[in-house]
């Protein structure tokens, strides 16, 4: 019964060994990969965000004048 015991510990130390030796490769695999991200400098990041800001306002507009004239419509056709 005792060698039992034995083997059901090595068997477990076997599988923290295994789960260790992945977590390792996951992280250094990860660091590697996070090595050749391209991060954008400052200027790129204000850029980036203008255009977004000045598209939003563009559809904002747009959206606005088509509710505007729907809402027109509708007034009309209810009378």
């Amino acid at each position: 019964m005792r060698s039992g015991v034995g083997l059901s510990n090595q068997v477990e130390m076997a599988n923290l060994k295994s789960y260790l030796e992945q977590g390792t490769t996951f992280v250094q695999e990860a660091w590697t990969e996070l090595s050749k991200v391209h991060f954008p400098s400052p200027r790129e990041t204000v850029q980036a965000t203008m255009v977004v800001v000045g598209l939003t306002l563009v559809l904002a507009l747009w959206l606005g004048m088509a509710d505007m004239v729907a809402t027109r419509m509708v007034r009309w056709l209810i009378g």
